[in-house]
């Protein structure tokens, strides 16, 4: 990480630090995957797994896509993975008989559940290293910053 590459030139820049501290959360998310009953899972399917948590009646694929900011074929490919493995279905949709949406299986509830076991443990690691106020008062920052940002996410998506 380079130390001048902030705006006022002390320090990394702000995209820096998100950046680096995704990819460490990543990384441990990873790990915990390898050790998991859900070894076929990669970081990528939570664009689709995430918001299926949410919304237990299901989610048209075009919606997932929006919401993961991805193109509908890229979502397309993760759904088809995640049927593959059991984690989530596809059901007609009472709202539109040509279409069809997305929801979590049995199997992918399961994962849910474990997910955010493992996120609350991760967390109780960050605020035993920082402090509970710091992780609290990071986690205010961040969700003002992506609420008052022009392309905000709801805090579902969050």
């Amino acid at each position: 990480m380079s130390r001048t590459d902030s705006a006022t030139g002390d320090g990394p820049s702000l995209g820096t630090l998100l950046r680096v501290a995704h990819a460490i959360m990543i990384e441990e998310y990873t790990r915990w995957l390898a050790s998991s009953p859900y070894k076929e899972i990669q970081p990528a399917h939570a664009a689709a797994i995430q918001p299926l948590w949410q919304r237990p009646e299901g989610v048209r694929l075009t919606e997932l896509a929006h919401t993961a900011r991805i193109t509908k074929q890229s979502m397309g490919a993760l759904v088809d993975s995640l049927e593959h493995g059991g984690y989530v279905e596809r059901v007609d949709d009472p709202d539109d008989a040509r279409a069809w949406r997305v929801r979590l299986t049995a199997r992918g509830r399961q994962y849910g559940r474990d997910v955010r076991k493992f996120a609350q443990e991760t967390e109780k690691s960050v605020a035993n290293r920082i402090g509970a106020r710091r992780l609290e008062e990071l986690r205010k920052t961040l969700a003002m910053l992506v609420e008052s940002s022009s392309g905000r996410m709801d805090s579902s998506e969050a």
